[in-house]
């Protein structure tokens, strides 16, 4: 039984910005890109993509990791 659900948050930037929301769903992970409006304190989704599970820390160390 896959456990649906589980995921982690990455914010980037000096002041989170940026942020990316994981949602793990088995074969692969649900990426949310969500980036922080400037006249208020919620965040807007730019992008949400699947990566597929053995992808997933090459998506972290290039993708996220040059995201400012």
């Amino acid at each position: 039984m896959i456990k649906r659900g589980c995921g982690f948050v990455i914010p980037r930037g000096n002041t989170s910005r940026y942020v990316y929301l994981f949602e793990y769903q088995g074969l692969y992970y649900k990426v949310t890109k969500k980036v922080l409006m400037a006249d208020s304190p919620n965040y807007r989704i730019i992008s949400v993509v699947n990566v597929p599970t053995k992808n997933i820390m090459t998506y972290i160390n290039t993708v996220v990791a040059l995201t400012y």
